[in-house]
C-alpha cells in the first residue's frame, strides 16, 4: 500500500512511518520541514518525500499534525485528496478535525484515529487506540484500521467524537493538571531535589510521570487543556478534593484520613477491575525505570534547588 504521512517530521508521524515501513508499506512523507523529512526518507528504502500535490496517488493519507494547525492543513488537504480516498487523522481531540473535514474533504473517507501511546512506545502491543467514526464509510475505515492493529496487539475501542472530547477531559486532562499541580507544589516547597535523590517507589513513578508531561509535553497539554470540553468541570472537582484532604491534613484528623483512603480504594476496586494488582504494576513500572538510570545530581539539586531548566 501507497501511504502518505503529513506531518511526518513530528514524533507520532516519523513514529507511523517506521511502523508502517516495517510493515513493506510504500511511504509520502509531507510537512513543511523538508530536511527533517529528506533525513528520515534516506533511512528507509520505497520512500520519498512529497508534497500535498500527491495525495491523490496515495492509498492512504495520515495525518499527524499539531492540534493547533490541525483544522488549516485539513482544509489545505480537501484540494487535493480524491473522491472517497481514506484519510486518518491522529489528533487528541476529535471535535475540531472532523468539522473541518466536513467542511473541506467530504468527498473523502475521512477517520478520526487517536493512538493512546506517545512516540516512546516500542510498538502497538499493550496501547490503547480509539476509533472515532462519523458516517458509514468512516465506519467501513473503521473496520479495515481494526483488523490491521489488533493482531498487532492494541486493544481498539470505537466511540462518537462528543464521548472522545469528553472523555479526554479526564483521560488526558486529569493527568495533565495533577502533574501541573504537583511540580508547582514541590518546587515551592524547595526540597524536590534531594527528595528526589532518596525517592521511594511512589515518587519515582510521580515525578516521572511529571516530569515526562512537563518537561517534553508542555505545548501538548497545555493546548488541549485549553481546548478539552470538560477541563474546567474536571479542574474544579480536583481543586475540591485537593481543599477537602487539606483540611483533614491541617486539623491531623487521623481517622477520618484512614477512612477516607480506605473508602476510595474500595471505591476504584469497584469500579476497576485492575485496582487489586495496582502494587505489583506499580513496581513493574519501577523495575522499567531503572532502564534509564539518573543523571548525577548537580551541587544545586543537592542543596535541594530547582532541577535543570533543561529539562
Amino acid at each position: 500500500m501507497k501511504i502518505a504521512i503529513v506531518g511526518a517530521a513530528g514524533k507520532l508521524g516519523s513514529w507511523f512511518a517506521t511502523l508502517l515501513h516495517q510493515h513493506g508499506h510504500e511511504l509520502v512523507l509531507v510537512g513543511r520541514r523538508r530536511e527533517p523529512l529528506e533525513l528520515l526518507a534516506t533511512r528507509m528504502d520505497r520512500c520519498v518525500v512529497g508534497q500535498l500535490e500527491d495525495l491523490a496517488s496515495t492509498d492512504l493519507v495520515i495525518v499527524s499534525v499539531p492540534m493547533d494547525v490541525v483544522e488549516r492543513v485539513i482544509a489545505e488537504l480537501g484540494l487535493h485528496v480524491r473522491e472517497s480516498q481514506p484519510v486518518i487523522d491522529l489528533s487528541s481531540l476529535k471535535r475540531a478535525p472532523q468539522g473541518a473535514a466536513d467542511a473541506h474533504m467530504a468527498h473523502a473517507c475521512f477517520l478520526g484515529v487517536h493512538p493512546m501511546f506517545g512516540s516512546g512506545a516500542e510498538s502497538l502491543s499493550g496501547h490503547n487506540v480509539i476509533l472515532v467514526p462519523d458516517n458509514p464509510s468512516a465506519e467501513a475505515l473503521a473496520t479495515k484500521v481494526r483488523e490491521y492493529v489488533e493482531p498487532l496487539g492494541a486493544h481498539v475501542v470505537s466511540m462518537d467524537v462528543e464521548t472522545h472530547d469528553d472523555l479526554m477531559s479526564v483521560v488526558l486532562g486529569l493527568p495533565a493538571l495533577v502533574v501541573a499541580a504537583v511540580a508547582r507544589s514541590v518546587l515551592a516547597g524547595g526540597r524536590f531535589g534531594m527528595a528526589r535523590e532518596v525517592s521511594g517507589t511512589s515518587l519515582e513513578v510521580l515525578a516521572s510521570l511529571t516530569e515526562s508531561m512537563l518537561c517534553e509535553g508542555s505545548e501538548l497539554y497545555g493546548t488541549l487543556l485549553a481546548a478539552l470540553p470538560s477541563a474546567s468541570e474536571v479542574a474544579g472537582a480536583l481543586q475540591d478534593s485537593a481543599a477537602h484532604f487539606a483540611r483533614l491534613v491541617e486539623t491531623r484528623d487521623r481517622t477520618a484520613l484512614i477512612e477516607e483512603f480506605s473508602s476510595l480504594g474500595r471505591q476504584l476496586e469497584q469500579v476497576d477491575h485492575r485496582a487489586g494488582d495496582a502494587y505489583a504494576r506499580m513496581y513493574a513500572m519501577l523495575e522499567a525505570l531503572k532502564r534509564y538510570p539518573p543523571t548525577p545530581a548537580s551541587s544545586s539539586m543537592e542543596a535541594g534547588l530547582l532541577p535543570p531548566a533543561d529539562c
